[in-house]
């Protein structure tokens, strides 16, 4: 057979072509549908480079082949967790993006502790507003010894929220109706810094019935930079300070206030972000 020029030449024409075809890599199908085309029939999966990262901002131990910067867009699996409190990584797929190392999946953490049982009955305390004195009272499972462990460095919001209700008043000795406030303070202690937060409820004779538990809902919000792994003390208290005509002065019996009525207090943590 003989070739000419033009034959040669449209034979190396349909050659790079047929090459170029062939740029497109298809792994389990012999018809990929784009630069790389991943077909599994079973419940195999992709697995991704795994390496340790040291920080978010520190590129190495990856490296470019070729030399240089990092490649923009390089995703990794990160195995190591890091605990400095700054620009720390937790396990999981991450993207560079030529100067962090950016988290391809959504980090989440939160707690809730309650307290139990319900219906903490209180008593009354010193009788003026104070900020701490021997009174106080642990809400119970939310007292001395509560902690929380942090899953990620970053923003966490703590929420403390609590209800309070008054006791039960004297029968008035004149006329025939009586209304009353008792009066106290919630201490929400974290990692040993100490929030007061103001409380108080109703209670009410108007013969022949008492009325009391009047809820008071009250709540404390703080955002705080925990760092991961590391676990940080928690105390909720209570201290009634005013129960003026309350039976027996508010310290027993009927007359005793209450914290967690139907519904517990409670301390929760919530990851925002790093």
């Amino acid at each position: 057979m003989k070739l000419t020029i033009k034959s040669i030449f449209a034979l190396a024409t349909l050659f790079l072509a047929v090459t170029a075809l062939q740029a497109q890599i298809g792994i389990g199908t012999e018809a990929p549908q784009g630069m790389l085309d991943l077909s599994n029939s079973n419940s195999a999966g992709f697995v991704f480079p795994k390496v340790a990262l040291t920080a978010d901002n520190v590129a190495a131990p990856v490296t470019n082949p070729q030399g240089g910067a990092l490649e923009v867009g390089t995703v990794v699996f990160n195995t190591a967790t890091t605990t400095t409190g700054a620009n720390d990584v937790s396990p999981g797929i991450y993207a560079w993006n030529g100067s962090r190392w950016n988290p391809q999946y959504l980090r989440q953490d939160s707690a809730l502790f309650e307290q139990s049982p319900l219906d903490l009955r209180t008593v009354t305390g010193d009788t003026s507003y104070n900020s701490g004195s021997s009174d106080w009272v642990d809400v119970p499972g939310l007292g001395a010894g509560s902690t929380f462990t942090a899953k990620y460095t970053g923003t966490y919001k703590v929420k403390a929220s609590f209800n309070f209700g008054g006791g039960q008043v004297v029968t008035p000795s004149a006329g025939n109706i009586m209304m009353a406030t008792m009066e106290g303070l919630f201490r929400f202690t974290f990692d040993g810094s100490s929030n007061l937060i103001y409380t108080h409820s109703y209670s009410l004779y108007n013969n022949p019935t008492y009325q009391e538990q009047f809820i008071h809902d009250s709540n404390f919000i703080q955002y705080v930079n925990l760092t991961a792994g590391q676990t940080y003390n928690f105390r909720l208290e209570v201290d009634v300070f005013v129960a003026t005509h309350y039976v027996n002065g508010g310290n027993s019996g009927t007359g005793r206030g209450h914290v967690g009525i139907s519904i517990p207090c409670a301390v929760e943590f919530t990851f925002i972000d790093e």
